[in-house]
């Protein structure tokens, strides 16, 4: 049996059907107009970040949740935005440190001809 990775250019050459969450998605989380599911856009834009994806997810639906409040898909939404702010805020500040650590420590390089010549006189002994 020969495998094939689905890449991207099949899904736009409609090779491959754009995955969707199931065959009885809720009416609240596809378009009204093109009858894009918030899934496939979250697959498009966010596939790689879980809170943005469900931020957009949130808000793609609110209001149209049966007996669930516009603003609390708002709040959701927030909540899910914080959590990742607060993610690459940190992560960020992490990344500085590490380099400020190792740059701190780090030994000035020496002139790469110097240090062929110094490889070769230890052979040579």
């Amino acid at each position: 049996m020969i495998l094939k990775t689905i890449t991207k250019r099949d899904i736009k050459k409609k090779k491959i059907p754009l995955l969707t969450m199931s065959k009885k998605t809720p009416k609240y989380y596809i378009g009204k107009y093109k009858s894009i599911e918030a899934f496939d856009v979250v697959l498009d834009f966010q596939e790689d970040n879980y809170n943005l994806g469900t931020a957009i997810t949130y808000l793609l639906r609110a209001g149209k949740k049966p007996n669930n409040p516009i603003t609390q898909d708002i709040k959701k939404a927030i909540a899910h935005l914080e959590r990742e702010l607060e993610h690459q805020v940190h992560k960020s500040a992490n990344h500085l440190e590490y380099f400020e650590f190792h740059n701190s420590s780090a030994k000035p390089k020496s002139d790469g001809m110097a240090l062929l010549y110094q490889q070769s006189d230890k052979k040579e002994d």
